[in-house]
This record gives C-alpha cells, structure tokens and sequence, in this order.
C-alpha cells in the first residue's frame, strides 16, 4: 500500500502501511508523535504535509515499490494481520462501496476478477503483497492485535512522548463465516500461510 518513512527519535522508522491490519490508526499515533495530531483523526497521506513527500512512498502500489527504502531505514516494522481475518475484514468494508459482490463467497470465488476494481485490490490484498515474502527483514513484527500492548509503547518510547489510545475502522458487529468460507479464504491468502504471515508461523520466520 505505501512505506511511512520518517524520523523518530533520531532514527530513521519505516512503517508499511497493510491496510485492514490497523494502518490507519498506527499512522495517526505517529501523527500525534511528530505533530500532535488528534486522536479521532484519519491521519493517512496527510503525513506529507508535515514530513515531507518522501515521507509516502509506493502510494496504493506492493512491496516492489518501496522496499529498497525500507531497507534504507534503521527501524523497520511489519504489523500483519491473521490472513482470513483479514481478507474477509477487507471484504466487508469495500462491501459498502461496491455492491457488486453479493456475498463473501461470490467474492471469494471471483477473488482475482474483484481485484481489477482499485479499491478492492488497495484493501483486500494478501499480507504478503504489501509486507513482502520474508518477515525477517523486518526488525519489529507485530501482529495487529498487539497494537496497543506492544507496537504503542514501543512508538511512545522511541518518540519520547505519551499516545493517546485511538482505534479507526474497528467497531462493528460480529462476524460468522461458516467452516467452508474459512477453506475459500484459506486458499485466496494461501500466500500468506506459505511464508509465514500468520500467528501460527511467525515465530519460526524472524
């Protein structure tokens, strides 16, 4: 999706921006370290306003756009998300804007033919399109559900200043996909499962 590169703590951070994996909050908490913004806000490319353009980098674009900068940076942090969590998350929220796909199977199974649409493909892709195939470039690796525990204080050492707690896109009722939907999604983000970018492998990539 992009490379957030900036300065923090006197290091250079790259953060890779994985949409439906909490991307939007870890930006806004970089945004209340580096130019106090609001909490309830949707920082996203507004960071080039206050960092500079080369601060987003590979905008809407994979992993082959921006990692030769991340590896230029001295700090570079990957926050995955389970890969059906989040390829079934992506499904609901561009749900809203294209009715097009008539139910978590119809897209599932026209999966490739639903990414022709832009904004489908910015947020259903697979951890791996926009994180890379190897987890262990990486010096931080997080899974979003360790946002706040981990990746928070972790941002509010290295910034030397207090965050406040903030969850965009977050709310919404439970969701039930039955034991096949699981196989389907299992198969679209089978990438995912191949290099490592789910709970159970992590551990064994970095």
């Amino acid at each position: 999706m992009a490379l957030i590169r900036v300065r923090l703590g006197g290091k250079r951070l790259g953060y890779v921006r994985n949409n439906k994996a909490g991307s939007t909050t870890i930006i806004n908490y970089l945004g209340q370290l580096l130019w106090n913004e609001k909490p309830t806000f949707p920082t996203g490319t507004i960071i080039q306003e206050h960092c500079g353009e080369d601060s987003y980098i590979g905008r809407e674009q994979g992993f082959e756009a921006y990692h030769q900068e991340l590896k230029e940076c001295e700090i570079r942090i990957a926050v995955y998300r389970d890969p059906v969590e989040k390829i079934v998350s992506g499904f609901y929220h561009c749900l809203k804007q294209h009715s097009i796909m008539k139910n978590l199977d119809h897209f599932l199974d026209n999966y490739k033919e639903f990414l022709k649409i832009n904004y489908i493909r910015i947020h259903c892709r697979t951890n791996t399109d926009l994180l890379g195939p190897d987890p262990n470039i990486y010096t931080h690796v997080w899974n979003s559900e360790d946002i706040d525990s981990k990746v928070l204080p972790f941002l509010e050492k290295l910034g030397g200043k207090r965050i406040q707690k903030t969850r965009h896109h977050g709310d919404h009722p439970p969701r039930v996909i039955t034991p096949a939907q699981i196989t389907k999604a299992k198969e679209v983000m089978a990438i995912d499962y191949q290099n490592g970018w789910c709970k159970e492998l992590i551990s064994l990539k970095i």
